[in-house]
């Protein structure tokens, strides 16, 4: 049997769809469909069909479809992805907020290990409930920054006040987290570094190093730092009846607030809605939670190294996924031109 990771895109999928199958087996719905979305960091299926025992969905979910995660192992582990449902399951008790809510299997537990042949070890599965909503990450809106923005602040007080269990463990998105061992499991970003193609390498290098002197100047205190969706752009978030609801908590963990606003806005800076969108975003937030004037004079800085903190990630993806291997160059351009025109040295 030919080797997992010398098989193309398609044949790498095709084997974690049958370890996809045999996680169904475990919540009982082997007679459910299964459509591939994406496989990155996790890959996903969407479920179709009746899960045997479940309640009717109401609002905020669809009926009869469901998200499975196949959890990508040396990113994530058992205990963080423990802790990412916990802080689902407190936003929907706590807020009532429509996220996506974990599904027990058939033992009760919301992690179900699976192995089969093929695929050279375990992984941890999760299945969620579909969110209700439409993505607008293609022609946003101001009023969709104006619904995130509000959808941001509510999260970020809620984890203000929360106290989360202590086997709680998520990851932490400092400077080192998001440039030289990022995740919990502490992944060593050094030999990506050190494979970086000279066109980048060294303005990488100065994005990072102006964003620790941002983060050096806030500071790490509760006013600025705390737990964060880290990963709310607009192809995570659902729009309903004008309400925002995030998807994809698997980036959550701690980081400076104003991280998260830079995620959601960073994509759109070229846009000729641009300010509008921005503007939007940020008086919709400080409407209910302040924001210092040092926040938004770094803000730029913070997308900046957003930017290169996704590239350091695709260039890891590269390694192991054909698909980001197959673009990983005509990134690092596009990234050069990108960070060429945002960021000013010294």
């Amino acid at each position: 049997m030919r080797a997992f990771a010398n098989l193309t895109y398609r044949g790498q999928v095709g084997r974690l769809r049958r370890m996809a199958e045999a996680a169904l087996a475990a919540y009982g719905a082997e007679g459910t469909a299964l459509r591939h979305i994406c496989h990155a960091e996790n890959t996903t299926f969407r479920v179709d069909g009746r899960i045997p025992g479940l309640p009717e969905a109401d609002a905020p979910y669809m009926a009869d479809r469901y998200l499975l995660r196949l959890h990508r192992p040396g990113y994530q582990t058992a205990v963080t992805i423990a802790s990412e449902l916990e802080w689902l399951a407190a936003l929907r008790r706590d807020r009532g907020l429509a996220v996506p809510e974990p599904v027990p299997n058939l033992e009760g537990r919301l992690l179900t290990t699976v192995e089969v042949t093929g695929v050279p070890e375990p992984r941890v599965c999760s299945l969620l409930r579909w969110l209700d909503g439409r993505f607008n990450e293609r022609r946003p809106r101001a009023s969709h920054m104006e619904a995130l923005g509000d959808l941001m602040a509510e999260l970020h007080d809620h984890a203000d006040g929360w106290k989360p269990p202590p086997s709680f463990e998520r990851s932490q998105w400092d400077w080192d987290g998001l440039f030289m061992r990022p995740g919990p499991t502490k992944e060593d970003y050094r030999p990506v570094w050190d494979g970086l193609p000279d066109s980048v390498r060294d303005l990488y290098g100065e994005v990072s190093e102006s964003l620790r002197h941002a983060m050096d100047a806030l500071g790490d205190g509760p006013d600025v730092f705390g737990l964060v969706h880290a990963d709310m752009h607009l192809g995570n978030v659902l729009f309903k009846n004008g309400t925002a609801r995030a998807i994809d908590f698997d980036d959550c963990g701690r980081a400076h607030r104003v991280y998260d606003i830079s995620v959601a806005l960073q994509d759109y800076r070229r846009r000729d809605n641009w300010q509008a969108l921005k503007d939007a975003l940020l008086v919709s937030y400080t409407t209910r939670r302040p924001l210092s004037d040092p926040e938004i004079e770094h803000l730029e800085t913070f997308m900046n190294g957003r930017c290169v903190s996704v590239m350091l990630w695709a260039a890891s993806q590269a390694e192991h996924n054909p698909r980001f291997g197959e673009n990983i160059d005509r990134w690092f351009e596009w990234s050069r031109g990108y960070l060429t025109e945002f960021h000013t040295s010294g």
